[in-house]
């Protein structure tokens, strides 16, 4: 596989995953919605490390805001708070039992309100990639 190829993974299973939070969304599975869009950021930003690294297997790490340090991306402080906001999220899905922490914050208001933030973050990260 090319870099272009690796990089196409990246973003086409982002791509899968943004329909499927989405469906979770609908759903009112809030917390796992929110996981799943943790996924999409986090596939992204993977995809951006691939693009910006000579290494095309970017590391084995969830944390979407440790991946941005090994890119050049530069994002805003505000786009760094949203990703360690929705790092938090990323925990659900691999220890079910902090999920029960989350349930009292993820309603439907408040996985709306984040979710508008998130497509912006998706955007700009979708913006720079080829």
């Amino acid at each position: 596989m090319t870099k272009a190829d690796h990089i196409l993974y990246w973003k086409e299973t982002a791509e899968e995953d943004w329909l499927t939070m989405q469906d979770l969304f609908k759903a009112g599975h809030y917390v796992q919605c929110l996981f799943w869009a943790h996924l999409v950021i986090e596939k992204l930003s993977k995809a951006h490390w691939v693009q910006d690294n000579v290494d095309d297997y970017p590391p084995r790490i969830h944390n979407i805001v440790r991946l941005w340090q090994s890119t050049t991306l530069q994002p805003t402080a505000a786009q760094e708070k949203l990703a360690l906001d929705l790092n938090q999220f990323q925990m659900e899905g691999r220890y079910p039992d902090y999920a029960r922490t989350l349930q009292k914050q993820a309603t439907q208001p408040y996985t709306q309100a984040f979710l508008q933030d998130i497509t912006t973050l998706r955007t700009w990260l979708l913006s720079t990639l080829p």
